[in-house]
């Protein structure tokens, strides 16, 4: 039997692990799309020939997000996962390194551990039905504060988001916000007397995020709008966010809405960042 082997991997691979990893056609689309510009290339795993394992990775600032590192089962223990993640990374070394992992999964912790990865946060994945909307008006109206909104535009309020995410996650993130548009997030940016103090996506499965709020107190009103934008626009009746376990206000409140918490991630890193995720919500595991 042949050793394993480390190559790029070509369209039609990352085609197959996206269609291997996740079953709705967004994650699919997303998959594809960070693996076509990751900063070192997508990388597979082939066993005699045969794709066993994939990883890739895509820098925003100085942070290096690694989006996918997967090996198959039974290909596990063998040092495929640290070969992957070199091929992923190496051309990027001098940027910090984060992921988002399965929690309480020993392997995958003394993994990132032994290469530098702490875990600094827990992220909650909540999902259900979303409250009627006489409840969700109700909800926006205890936020306390009435926003100016319009639709988000990603050239035209770059220098707004940017500071956000800045605060927020750390980072600017100038091409995932051309992504989200891309691909189908519907964007809104929230004003308070002129100022650009939020922003919040929806998406036509439900999804909720990202959001980022100036002040931990806007974000009752900036989830209240995601949920009624996500019944208005695509005829929702359910949804799901990711909710770092710093955002209590948002964990709270959505689980006060009858929502339910569905899966636990953690967020990893080889150093902690400035970002304040109390005032965050993510999007994606592929790109919390």
């Amino acid at each position: 039997m042949s050793e394993p082997h480390i190559r790029r991997a070509d369209d039609d691979e990352v085609a197959a692990f996206a269609a291997r990893r996740y079953r709705d056609s967004s994650s699919r689309a997303l998959y594809r799309a960070l693996a076509e510009r990751s900063a070192g290339g997508a990388w597979v795993a082939t066993d005699e020939g045969e794709p066993v394992g994939i990883a890739f990775a895509h820098a925003c600032g100085e942070t290096l997000t690694l989006s996918e590192l997967f090996v198959h089962p039974s290909q596990r223990n063998a040092g495929l996962g640290g070969a992957l993640l070199t091929a992923a990374t190496e051309e990027s070394a001098e940027l910090s390194r984060r992921a988002i992992v399965v929690a309480g999964d020993p392997a995958t912790a003394a993994f990132a551990a032994r290469r530098g990865m702490g875990s600094f946060e827990s992220i909650v994945r909540v999902a259900g039905t979303i409250p009627r909307e006489d409840d969700l008006l109700a909800m926006a109206a205890s936020g306390g504060s009435r926003f100016d909104v319009a639709e988000l535009d990603p050239a035209a309020h770059a220098s707004a988001i940017d500071a956000l995410d800045g605060e927020t996650i750390g980072t600017a993130r100038a091409q995932d916000h051309a992504d989200f548009r891309r691909y189908g997030g519907q964007g809104s940016v929230f004003f308070l007397s002129g100022e650009c103090v939020g922003y919040a996506y929806v998406w036509p499965d439900g999804r909720i995020g990202p959001m980022a709020a100036a002040s931990a107190g806007y974000q009752v009103s900036l989830l209240a709008f995601s949920l009624v934008a996500l019944v208005q626009r695509f005829g929702a009746s359910w949804c799901t966010a990711l909710v770092s376990g710093a955002n209590v206000r948002v964990l709270n409140l959505a689980l006060r809405a009858g929502l339910r918490a569905e899966e636990t991630l953690t967020f990893v890193a080889d150093r902690r960042d400035d970002g304040d995720r109390s005032r965050y919500v993510g999007f994606h595991s592929l790109l919390f």
